[in-house]
């Protein structure tokens, strides 16, 4: 330890604030190693994310040797990797956004740092390449910060983009800053760069609180992405994509407290009624003995697109259970609630699921309930329905059952 700290102070400060910055990406890289290999669906991301890490590390540790021991070449690799690693994290983000990659724009990129760098081998090539390197790299980061920023306000649908993009944006202004000052002062830039001033320590010192915020960025969309996950499961069914039980029993109670609102203030407006369908696909038992469960999946999700294709965008459609389905209608009297159900009906019977070329006929029992006032409630509400949609499958199946004529019964037959 001690012969470390001893080494250590052979070196300016801001060759050991890079070293930093290089230890800090050295940590990180297994970590979006690790990443890509527990989270399959974010495993192209966190690899290049994990190169951009690593190639960060390396191309610092380079520069910084090459600063110590004055060696021109091994700084030229150090910022061709570096710029590398930017490009590998911008990939990294057009994976994450689902973006198409810009291949030959990031190739140009490199080529024109490839040649700036070794035209700074020579002493009168050195300003081409700080400040026409630091506008590309400036660049990648404001052109990465901008798709982070709408992904986060369109994919995620987060207010706060403006703040998953900062530590980009701080990145991008400070190497704008510096290519600003090479077309200024060329020669002030190069002595800051090149000699271990004052501003160069900050600069350093900066990058290596950009770069933390930087990884502190990605982890935050990873994580979000994960939680938004976890919610959709929690309310949606994973086989057909619609509502699952539970998110329906909360719509429902929702939409109960909304009529009973405006019952208070309009009774008579055909905003202040609901109704309900229930749903149930005939024969399902036999279609799976007869078929297999692969094409009873199948049945359950053509269904399910048969049916929203058919639903307005105020009405809502779950998976109650098995092969039960329950649609809401908000705002719907009982007339449009019967028509809807009969052209649901027949819309299930006109277009059969197609298994291996083969049409496999598919009917549908429905059975129709709607809100009859203040005195009545949800519970007599979903019985009406499901007794109307028995009634249905009594009647010979593949027709709508009226429940909208049923008194309130006390008890609702189990699922």
């Amino acid at each position: 330890m001690e012969t470390l700290a001893y080494r250590l102070t052979a070196y300016s400060a801001s060759e050991v604030a890079l070293l930093l910055v290089a230890l800090q990406y050295t940590v990180l890289t297994p970590a979006w190693c690790a990443a890509a290999l527990v989270l399959p669906g974010e495993r192209r991301a966190a690899a290049w994310w994990a190169a951009y890490a690593g190639g960060s590390a390396l191309g610092l540790t380079m520069i910084v040797v090459a600063m110590h021991l004055g060696l021109p070449p091994l700084r030229a690799a150090g910022n061709v990797a570096v710029l590398s690693a930017t490009l590998a994290l911008q990939r990294g983000i057009w994976a994450f956004t689902g973006q198409r990659a810009c291949t030959l724009v990031q190739v140009a990129v490199l080529a024109v740092t490839v040649v700036l760098s070794m035209l700074a081998l020579r002493p009168d090539g050195v300003w081409a390449r700080i400040t026409v390197v630091s506008g590309l790299w400036a660049g990648l980061y404001l052109w990465s910060a901008v798709d982070v920023w709408r992904h986060v306000r369109q994919g995620l649908r987060q207010r706060w983009g403006w703040l998953y993009a900062a530590p980009m944006l701080l990145a991008a202004a400070m190497l704008g800053l510096r290519t600003l000052r090479g077309v200024v002062s060329p020669e002030t830039v190069i002595y800051e760069v090149e000699q271990n001033t004052v501003l160069s320590v900050g600069s350093s010192l900066t990058g290596l609180v950009a770069a933390l915020l930087l990884q502190m960025m990605l982890v935050s969309l990873l994580v979000s992405r994960l939680v938004g996950r976890l919610a959709r499961l929690s309310r949606y069914d994973p086989l057909t994509g619609l509502l699952n039980r539970r998110a329906m029993d909360e719509l429902l109670v929702q939409e109960e407290q909304r009529v009973r609102r405006l019952a208070d203030h309009a009774p008579s407006q055909i905003a202040g009624q609901m109704a309900v369908l229930m749903i149930d696909i005939d024969h399902f038992k036999q279609l799976n003995d007869q078929h297999g469960h692969a094409v009873g999946d199948r049945a359950l999700r053509h269904l399910a697109s048969v049916m929203s294709a058919q639903l307005r965008d105020i009405d809502h459609l779950a998976r109650w259970g098995g092969e039960e389905f329950i649609a809401l209608l908000p705002a719907t009297g009982g007339a449009e609630a019967m028509s809807l159900a009969q052209r649901l009906c027949d819309r299930v019977r006109s277009l059969p699921l197609v298994d291996q070329g083969v049409p496999v006929p598919l009917t549908a029992s429905l059975g129709v309930a709607g809100w009859l006032g203040p005195h009545d409630s949800l519970e007599a509400l979903l019985v009406r329905a499901d007794e109307a949609l028995y009634a249905a499958k009594r009647a010979g199946r593949d027709q709508v059952g009226d429940g909208l004529v049923l008194r309130p019964l006390v008890a609702m037959r189990s699922v």
